[in-house]
């Protein structure tokens, strides 16, 4: 009962992340948008590095609590690989992009990130069911 508890738990997890993952997307997808409607209320506070920057940390704790139990239950390297993927793109576009910079670099580096962050959450949460049927479930 407790490993099966335990498997959910891991889940559950996956789910948060892929959520966290995909709140990032959205946010480099419909920040154009909103930008575009309210530049002088939303430009000061969405768009600084500091968004990004603080959004890492959840996303980081996710994949930490979700993919270090993931990997001890099936044993394969896909998907905390993805992972690791996924947080160095995220990394890079809220860190290592100079601010003011021209370019798309910082949203095609957060875009991507959130993608493949997205994918390894998926994969992750495939192999703990595939492991484990009768436990995921």
């Amino acid at each position: 009962m407790a490993v099966s508890d335990s498997t959910s738990s891991r889940s559950r997890w996956d789910g948060v992340g892929q959520f966290l993952s995909a709140l990032c997307i959205v946010h480099c997808v419909v920040l154009p948008l909103v930008l575009g409607l309210l530049p002088v209320a939303v430009s000061g506070v969405m768009e600084g590095e500091a968004v990004h920057r603080w959004l890492l940390v959840p996303v980081v704790t996710s994949a930490l609590v979700a993919f270090l139990p993931g990997w001890r239950l099936h044993r394969r390297a896909s998907a905390p690989g993805l992972a690791v993927l996924g947080l160095m793109l995220l990394s890079a576009g809220a860190f290592l992009v100079p601010e003011g910079a021209t370019g798309p670099w910082e949203t095609v580096l957060t875009l991507s990130g959130g993608v493949v962050m997205v994918m390894a959450h998926a994969c992750n949460r495939s192999l703990c069911r595939d492991c484990c049927p009768a436990e995921a479930a």
